[in-house]
């Protein structure tokens, strides 16, 4: 309980410090949303008019192995269920070590006008994922972005569509702008949002469970967002963005009729030089968002909230983020197939209004060698269902690496990461956890 407390103050007071600056590492909402409004010609910074669609991409190819053990009950209620999901690979959780292709994406951007009003953003995914296999069911989902902006009034910006919502920084940040391979515990598990429809089996009271019908929302959901970018002194920029969306993630479907409320505020010091997630300034932000879901025809409360910090200047990252979450937890993947040589894994949620979890994450990396190689070390931590003393869980990783850069994000990462997982209040629980082993990941990322 002391360390938690700890961890939570750490985080609360290091992301307030910086917000108190009113100080950004990059800014998220223009890059997304928004064409730029000059663009260097012959050395010079001229007006951009280039109507022509930009065509990019980027691919993510890897080597995991997970160290845990895997635990599979011979007799008993239990007998042929994997009890240990977290030792195995993600998205399927069919295998503990072996080469994947995670990410395979290509986009089109551009603008329709050469006065710059009316931008353009769409996306699409090829690789295996949350977003086309969620923990092994197929989607049949391959388009992550489909958005258009228009910028023709004064300070705000209007977007419409689907694309990443206004809120937590690991979520906002180009993917494949990140040297480590995975997204930090709190993140995955509190933000990284799944869907059941809305008959999942209630397992227990208040607790929902069902096989994937639908992609990971991704960090994303289809609505319309105003957002603005204002630069209040030379060094100095403001942020801030609202967007209500329909809660659905990547899907058209919303079984609550409920909408869902985004808010964003950021601030950001420039030292001077760089460019998008290598811009070399001090970002404090803060983001909230809530919403409804429907279970059972039943909305269920699903709010979250976080602020934090990102520092980038001369090879040196350090970063943190704090995140809080009520009412609908992900409460892990859980396999129903009673055969003990295969799985058929369902996501279950706790859904009461009343539960609660936290965490978030300490990040440091520096470049040893200029724009070459650098080194990552990140904390991470995540106190689930706080509310409960049986479903209580408590996780922490650190993860250690280096990247050796060819050129920007074109690079290849190499992460270890060792984690750790406690059940206090479920002695049963905690023989299922002390099976979780660290992890090995290795992967190269290719943008073009």
């Amino acid at each position: 309980m002391h360390q938690r407390k700890r961890e939570k103050i750490v985080l609360s007071l290091a992301a307030a410090s910086m917000l108190s600056l009113s100080l950004q590492a990059a800014d998220w909402l223009s890059i997304a949303g928004t064409e730029p409004t000059f663009v260097k010609k012959g050395g010079e910074k001229v007006l951009n008019t280039n109507t022509k669609p930009r065509f990019w991409g980027f691919i993510q190819v890897g080597y995991q192995k997970d160290y845990g053990d895997i635990l599979v009950p011979a007799s008993g209620p239990k007998a042929g269920l994997n009890l240990t999901p977290f030792a195995m690979l993600p998205p399927d959780l069919n295998s503990q070590a072996g080469f994947e292709v995670n990410r395979a994406r290509l986009a089109v951007r551009g603008m329709i006008d050469k006065a710059n009003t009316i931008n353009y953003f769409f996306m699409t995914e090829f690789g295996e994922d949350g977003i086309t296999a969620p923990a092994g069911h197929p989607s049949g989902n391959y388009l992550t972005d489909a958005s258009i902006t228009y910028r023709g009034l004064p300070y705000v910006n209007v977007r419409l569509g689907q694309f990443k919502y206004p809120g937590s920084e690991e979520g906002m940040r180009a993917v494949f702008a990140s040297e480590y391979r995975n997204f930090s515990t709190a993140g995955a598990q509190l933000l990284l949002e799944r869907f059941l429809p809305n008959n999942a089996r209630e397992v227990a009271p208040g607790i929902f469970q069902a096989a994937p019908k639908q992609s990971v929302a991704a960090y994303r959901d289809r609505g319309v967002e105003l957002f603005h970018t204002e630069k209040i002194q030379p060094d100095i920029k403001l942020s801030v963005a609202g967007m209500v969306g329909t809660g659905t993630g990547l899907s058209s479907s919303n079984a609550s009729g409920q909408l869902t409320y985004y808010g964003y505020l950021a601030g950001e010091y420039l030292f001077g030089g760089g460019k998008a997630y290598y811009t070399q300034s001090l970002k404090g932000f803060a983001w909230y968002q809530n919403g409804k879901r429907q279970l059972h025809n039943t909305n269920y409360t699903r709010e979250r909230y976080g602020a934090g910090f990102d520092y980038f200047r001369n090879g040196l990252r350090v970063g943190a983020e704090y995140m809080k979450a009520k009412g609908m937890i992900y409460n892990g993947a859980k396999d129903v197939d009673p055969d003990p040589y295969g799985v058929n894994w369902e996501y279950q949620i706790a859904a009461d209004k009343n539960n609660e979890a936290d965490g978030g994450y300490l990040n440091v990396q520096y470049y040893v060698v200029p724009k070459k190689w650098e080194l990552l070390a990140r904390y991470d931590y995540l106190n689930r269902l706080t509310n409960s003393t049986a479903g209580k869980r408590e996780f922490k990783t650190t993860t250690l690496g280096f990247s050796y850069h060819f050129k920007g994000p074109t690079r290849i990462d190499v992460n270890y990461a060792l984690r750790d997982a406690k059940a206090p209040g479920n002695a049963k629980a905690q023989k299922v956890l002390d099976n979780m082993g660290n992890l090995f990941c290795m992967q190269a990322t290719l943008k073009f």
